[in-house]
């Protein structure tokens, strides 16, 4: 389904090195969902738009040009390009890709399921899907999601305007 990103693998204890972020673990606290405690950029776009449905658009856009994580079960290699990434389901049951903000919003029962990271450009994890949304930071206070009906309506504005999500 995705394949062929850089791959890290989200553990303290990567003996590769590729990584010197490590999630949090899973009896820890996640970090504050406010500005001041986010990691990055697209982070405090989505606490921005947390409680103002009228940023969907700018949370979305952010996205697309975000580098981001997923997860993957097995490790992506030039031998191995095809990852095989985290799905969970919502509440309505349909299938959603966990995708990660940073490293370290991801819990440690994720990572038990599918212990490599890979980074990636959202828009990236968009055109690689068909009939799946996404879920950013499942679980934590900085989350949304983007059902797969969105997802197919980025897909085609990516194919008209030929673009990166940028």
């Amino acid at each position: 389904m995705l394949g062929d990103m850089s791959n890290q693998k989200p553990d303290p204890t990567n003996a590769s090195g590729a990584s010197s972020e490590t999630p949090h673990s899973p009896g820890e606290a996640s970090p504050t969902p406010d500005p001041a405690g986010t990691i990055n950029h697209f982070e405090t776009v989505i606490a921005a738009g947390l409680n103002k449905p009228e940023l969907s658009g700018s949370v979305v856009g952010a996205f697309m040009s975000a580098e981001v994580y997923f997860l993957s079960r097995e490790e992506v290699t030039g031998e191995n390009p095809n990852a095989q990434p985290l799905l969970l389901s919502n509440a309505a049951g349909a299938a959603m890709v966990a995708v990660f903000t940073s490293l370290e919003r991801i819990p440690g029962a994720y990572i038990d399921q599918a212990p490599y990271g890979v980074k990636v450009q959202g828009a990236a994890i968009i055109r690689s899907l068909s009939k799946t949304g996404v879920v950013i930071n499942p679980g934590d206070e900085l989350s949304f999601q983007i059902p797969a009906d969105g997802v197919a309506v980025l897909q085609q504005e990516l194919l008209d305007h030929g673009g990166d999500g940028r």
